[in-house]
This record gives C-alpha cells, structure tokens and sequence, in this order.
C-alpha cells in the first residue's frame, strides 16, 4: 500500500473519532412495558437506577412499549417505570454483566401503591444471537482454580481449551495466538509473539490481580460486527470499580511441596512450593460520584531442578574419553527455578450528575524466573540440560486505559477509549559459551539467549449509540498503531552439532588424545554461527470499522446485522541488500511462483459480515431461546512471522546464521585449525566464540574461493498471496 494513501485513511480515521467496540465492557438492559391486560403501554418513563453507585438513566418506551438501555456498567439494576393511570412498578435485583443484553418485561398495574418484584432466578440473554458464557465475581471467587490466572477460568466454558503449541486459549478449534483478549474492552493481545499480554509467561504467572476481575464474557463463534481481530472467539475480561460502599479483601495462600499429594502413578510428590498473597480495596472518594478501586497480588514460587545425564547412568568412560566423561558428570548438579510475579490494579470513576462517566486504570504486570529456560516436567525434576544451558525470564507490561461515556440523550450515546500498552521481554542467559548438543545432554548457552523484545500499542476507539423506535444502531471505528523491536539470533555463541548418537563416539569426539586424538575433528560435526546484527524493529498500521443494527422486530424476534472492514497494513522489508535480495527474485519455487523479499503484501480489504436473530417462543420469563448466526471472521498476524523478512535482507541483517560443514573429509576442526582456532587447547567448559570474519575464512580455505558471506543461511520471506486467517461460521 502507497505511503500516501495510509497517511490520507489514517487521518480520514482520526477525524470520524476512530468508533470501536461500543458495548466491549458494558451490557444492557431491554424490555416492555405492558398494561394489566397485556397491551403495551408507550410513552411510559423509565427509570434504570445502579444500586452501588447512585447511577441512573432516564428512557421513554416507543410505539411498542419497548425501551432500551445500552452501555451500562456491569453491576446491580434497579428499574422503575410508571404512565398516567398507572401505579409505580419497580424490578429490583436486576444483575447486568460484561456483554449482556438482559430482557425485563413490565407489567403496570391500576393501583394507587407501588407494585414491587424480586428478580430471584437467572436471567437469559434473550436479544443475542451468539452464544456467550458469563462468569460473575461469585465464581471467579470460589472456583478452584490453581494459579489465580484470569484466563484460565476461560477454559471452563464450552469450546475453550489451552492450545498445546504455545497455552494460549483456543477457540472452537482455532489458534490459540488467533483469540482475541480484552481487558475493559481495550486489546490485551501480545502484538509480537500473539497471544495474552504476557506471551508465554502468562501461562505460569499473574498478569491482572484475580482480586480485581469483576467478570468475564466468553463469546466462541458467532459474534457480532463489533468486536474483531479474531478467527475464533473471544475473552472479555472486566475489572471492578469502587462503589458507594467502602469494600476491602486480603488473603495468603500457601501450597508447600511436602502439603500436596503424591501423583497416583509415578507416586512422586509435588515439586513446587508456592505462595500467593495480596488484595484489594475500593469505594467512594465523593459518594454517587466519584469512586476508586486498587489491587495488588504476588506470587513467590520455588521449585527444586536437578541436571542428569541419564545416558551415562551405569557406565564408565571409555579409554581415552575421560575428560568428556568427567566433564559431563561435573554438570550434574542441582540448581533452584523460580516463578516470582507481581501484578497491581488501580482504577478510578467519576459519573457526573448527567449521566456521563469518565473512567482511568492503570495496571502492572511484572515477573521474574531465575532458571526457567530449561526445565524438567512438573513432577519431574531431572533435566538433561545443564545449568550454563538456562536462563532467567522477565516480562514487565504496563498498561493504561481512560474511557469516557457521554450522554447526549437517553438514546443517543458515545463511548470513547484510548489504551496505551508498554511490554518488555527481557531474557538472559546463565552462560556465554558456544552450545554443544548430542543425545547425551546440552551444555553451554542456549542457542537463542540472550534476547530482549518490547513493543507498543497505541489505541484509540470510539463508538456512537443510537436507539430510534426498534432500532439499535452503533457505528464504530478502532485504530491500532503497533510497535515492536528485538535483539535476537540463534547460534550468538556459536553451537556445535552431531551426526552421530552412540554415546561413547560422542564421548571420545568431545575429548583430547582419546581414538579421535583432536577433539570434533569428524565428518559428522557441523558448527552454526550467528552473522547478523541481531536487531530488528518493525511497526503496523491496524484500522477497522464497523456498522451494526439490532432490530427488535416483536418482543419476542430480535435481527442482529452488520458489516466490518479491517486492514492491516504491515511493515515494509529493509531490503537493501541487493545481492541476496536478486538471488532470492530471481528463484523459481516448484509450484512456479516467485517472491519479492522487498514487499510484504498488507491486507487493506477484509470485509466481514454478519447476521444473527435470536427468538424466543414462550412468553413469560422467557427461558427459551433459539439463536442463529454466520459471519465471516478475520485474525490478525503476529509480528514475529514478518520479523525474518522484514530484517533478513538487509546489510547487515538482523539474524541469520551461516553453517561451517565439512568439505569431503576435511572436518570442522581442521578449517578452524588452518585460521588459527586450535579447539584442543581449550576445555571444554572454555570453548571460543569464533569471530564471524574467522569463521567465513577457514570456509574461504576449504572451499578454495571468495564464500558468498550468504551461502547456507536461512532466508525467510512472505509469499505473494499473503493473507491473515479467516473463517467461516
């Protein structure tokens, strides 16, 4: 896409006010008003009044006798309606959750006292078309689950499980790095590696104190133009807020390793010790006004690791391999993982007397795992990777969210939000040695350490409510500006590999004056070596927009129909190196196509529609509904397929590592040699790290000419016919 083109639609973005998810973070409440004889009563004032914070809105019922409340904070409900001729009817204990569309139906009586119901069984959404999951405070409190993690509860609900590639949620069978996270309707989606904020981390660790989680809304498939960025479903995650009562918790939760019992077949004890403790408090600053809410949570875990090398269990070193052997049983020593996690909430509210509410949050997510690179399973301890092959993960996300809500009129309403999200991935390594790998055990750095990776997500969104007679109509608009820089390349440190997997070859290879008088001087060695610069940096453009009706054709049938646009517009490939780029060009894959590494095709035309209807054929309390819906649904790529070729071609490039192989029999050892790299007169704790410049020589000698600088490296580049991941429901 043209630089000015995306300059003329973002700006065309910013002035329509960038409309989004209108009701991402609230719910409503819908209904008719009818007379003692079941005609329906328009005209009728109604009054929704929020029992926590004093909150209300005034509503007048149309021809129909139907009234509408959109863009209410999750919480509790009181609704009185009354019209000349008739006495006050009041519903109380109404509760509205994230996403909800609740159903109160009226009944006005010709009486001169107030008529009062107890809403005392659970209400159906019965004006949604897509099936949802809500799990209130009540279970997100008393639920068992194990590591206060808010997106686990997720898995309790239908079509939800953890996708075994990377423990992020998966939808309806769809990729787990395809989902999208909300938090207070704003994106909580890690842009680089895809996912919850947290990537991988979040599996093992608190990001958003449980404490402060008010609800969550699942929605699996069929959800309506509003929402998007997802080929499966999506997680709608609520914090509370500070209400007209002063309410505060605190807890300490400990689970000891010598407390838990021992796993019913291998009969071994639980490993981890853990402690979690924190709480929170909120209430009024001004009562019916202004209100505030903070909670914080911290995790201290500690978990007992052992190096073993079980290969050589019950065997003695073979003649002349003793060093490898001695070596190898020196590494075998136990060492301490840590999971430590701090996570705090702070949030303030103001509604004014006119029905217009300003919210702010900020929340922090900070982790820390010593030894958490290489590990053994849960209940087992052992791992046959040695201490230098770990490493310490960190993770820090800040975020900050301001939301305003402003009445223009009880049926006109604009929901405006801006999010500001800051990670910072961090990951070091507990060595910096080349790494040597073979089916005995690792030893020496881990190939991709030491790594850091930050990104940044600035969004602005902004919806427009409007009710007329059946109608519920909301325009929105959402820009993304997303981001995101590494330092990262494998074989930093240079790593060592071998065609061979018989224990005391590999023994007698790794030692000196052994069969193989010099150590890795075989055929069946090769050796990788990072060349680039290791940095990358990279940004996307993500614009959608949408337009949406829910039309209440009787009480009972409500249409639900829209359209949404979403372009992704992805960053442009550093692509000056024209050496490689024209041997990349110039290729001719097996299925005839070609690649420009110099363009990464954006995605500016997904269009997605939608249709859905919800009915219910009983009167009443309505218990049953029928629901229908189809769409089409479109995700968002991660950053990290692009990070290759938008930095791969280059000069110099980010990460690309070039392989040192033997020449017919001359091996590895022996073109180090012939450069001056001696690997006998170093241990084998001690191993060099190989300036790139020697290693490109010694391959110059073998070879007996000028070496591409690129021959043997991995190139990646986007295909032509690129496109994110759609699907049909």
């Amino acid at each position: 896409m043209n630089q000015p083109f995306r300059v003329v639609l973002f700006t065309v973005a910013a002035a329509l006010g960038a409309w989004a998810q209108s009701n991402a973070n609230k719910g409503e409440i819908v209904g008719t008003v009818y007379d003692p004889k079941a005609a329906v009563v328009p005209g009728a004032k109604v009054e929704i009044r929020n029992t926590g914070t004093g909150f209300n809105r005034q509503l007048t019922t149309d021809v129909q006798g139907g009234y509408r409340a959109v863009l209410l904070d999750p919480g509790a409900y009181e609704i009185t309606a009354q019209s000349s001729g008739f006495a006050v009817t009041r519903v109380e204990g109404i509760t509205v959750t994230v996403g909800s569309s609740i159903n109160i139906d009226l009944t006005l009586q010709v009486q001169a006292t107030t008529t009062s119901v107890e809403v005392g069984s659970t209400l159906i959404n019965i004006a949604l078309p897509a099936p949802s999951t809500t799990l209130n405070n009540n279970a997100i409190t008393n639920l068992p689950i194990n590591g206060r993690r808010f997106q686990d509860f997720a898995t309790l609900t239908p079509t939800v499980q953890v996708d075994p590639q990377r423990g992020q949620l998966s939808f309806a069978g769809q990729r787990g790095i395809n989902s999208n996270v909300m938090l207070d309707g704003a994106d909580y989606n890690q842009p680089f590696f895809g996912g919850i904020r947290g990537g991988e981390r979040s599996n093992a660790i608190i990001t958003v104190p449980q404490s402060a989680v008010q609800e969550f809304q699942v929605i699996s498939t069929g959800y309506s133009a509003e929402y998007g960025r997802s080929s499966g479903g999506v997680l709608n995650t609520i914090t509370k807020s500070g209400a007209n009562e002063l309410h505060g918790d605190a807890f300490y939760q400990l689970r000891h390793k010598e407390m838990g019992a021992k796993d019913p077949v291998q009969k071994i004890a639980s490993l981890e010790t853990l402690q979690q403790f924190g709480g929170s408090v909120g209430g009024p600053i001004q009562r019916d006004k202004l209100f505030f809410f903070t909670a914080i949570e911290a995790q201290r875990s500690r978990t007992p690791r052992q190096t073993l090398f079980a290969q050589l269990l019950n065997r003695t070193a073979p003649a002349g391999a003793g060093e490898a052997f001695d070596f190898y049983k020196s590494l075998e020593k136990p060492f301490k993982q840590t999971n430590n996690a701090l996570a705090f909430t702070a949030k303030a509210d103001y509604q004014s007397a006119k029905g217009n509410r300003l919210t702010l949050r900020y929340n922090l997510s900070d982790a820390n795992a010593e030894n958490a690179v290489s590990v053994g399973g849960a209940l087992d301890p052992f791992t046959n990777r040695a201490f230098s092959n770990d490493g310490t993960e960190k993770d820090r996300t800040h975020t900050g969210t301001l939301q305003y809500t402003h009445l223009f009129s009880p049926t006109l309403l604009n929901d405006l939000r801006f999010t500001g999200t800051y990670e910072e991935r961090p990951r070091l390594s507990n060595s910096a040695t080349p790494q040597v790998t073979n089916v005995i055990g690792t030893f020496g750095a881990r190939n991709f350490l030491p790594t850091t990776q930050e990104d940044k997500r600035w969004q602005l969104s902004d919806a427009l409510s409007l009710t007329r007679g059946t109608h519920t109509i909301k325009l929105g608009m959402d820009y993304n500006r997303v981001t995101a820089s590494q330092i990262f390349g494998f074989n930093q440190f240079g790593a060592f590999s071998f065609g061979t997997s018989d224990v005391n070859t590999l023994l007698d290879l790794l030692s000196v004056g052994g069969a193989t008088a010099n150590r890795l001087d075989s055929t069946t060695v090769t050796y990788s070596r990072q060349l680039g610069n290791l940095f990358a940096e990279m940004g996307m453009h993500q614009v959608a927009a949408f337009a949406q009706d829910s039309w209440r054709v009787t009480p009972k049938l409500t249409f639900d129909y829209g359209i949404r646009w979403e372009g992704q517009f992805n960053p442009a490939a550093d692509a000056n190196n024209s050496s490689v780029v024209n041997q990349v060009r110039g290729f001719v894959f097996p299925n005839g196509q070609t690649i420009d590494p110099g363009n990464i095709k954006d995605s500016p035309a997904q269009f997605m529609p939608r249709f859905g209807f919800s009915w219910t054929p009983t009167s009443g309390e309505k218990r049953t509904v029928v629901r229908g819906h189809t769409g089409i649904f479109y995700a968002s790529t991660p950053l990290i397929v692009m990070a290759g070729p938008t930095n791969n071609f280059r000069n110099p490039p980010g990460d690309v590592s070039i392989t040192l192989a033997p020449v017919g029999t001359q091996t590895v050892y022996q073109q180090l040699l012939a450069v001056g790299v001696d690997l006998n007169r170093t241990p084998l704790d001690q191993l060099p790290v190989i300036p790139i410049e020697t290693v490109q020589r010694a391959s110059q000698l073998a070879l007996g000419t000028a070496r591409d600088p690129f021959a043997g490296a991995a190139l990646i580049a986007m295909a032509s016919d690129f496109k994110n991941p759609r699907s049909f429901q």
